[in-house]
């Protein structure tokens, strides 16, 4: 699945997670790369997770936002071309 903006956190959620990582484990100083890359792979798999469960919820049956257009068919499809030609001269005479 390609990475969408619903995958990929912002500095400023990543920011507020380190900040809240670190203040959870008391505040130690020299572990900021540390917090912050564990800050983002937990927001990357939480935002994973919405989307896998958005999809399953959508083969439940629910609604989604995913919405394929319902599109009319205008004429039968033709075998071949020989059948095509023929269908859309009988069209031409019916209409004159």
């Amino acid at each position: 699945m390609p990475e969408t903006r619903t995958t990929i956190p912002t500095n400023e959620e990543i920011q507020t997670r380190s900040y809240l990582l670190w203040e959870r484990e008391g505040c130690q100083h020299g572990k900021s790369e540390e917090y912050w890359l564990r800050a983002k792979t937990e927001l990357e798999a939480e935002a994973k997770q919405k989307v896998e469960a958005a999809s399953m919820a959508s083969v439940g049956g629910e609604s989604t936002a995913f919405v394929l257009p319902v599109l009319p068919i205008s004429t039968p499809p033709a075998k071949s071309v020989a059948e095509k030609l023929a269908h859309d001269d009988a069209d031409l005479k019916k209409a004159i």
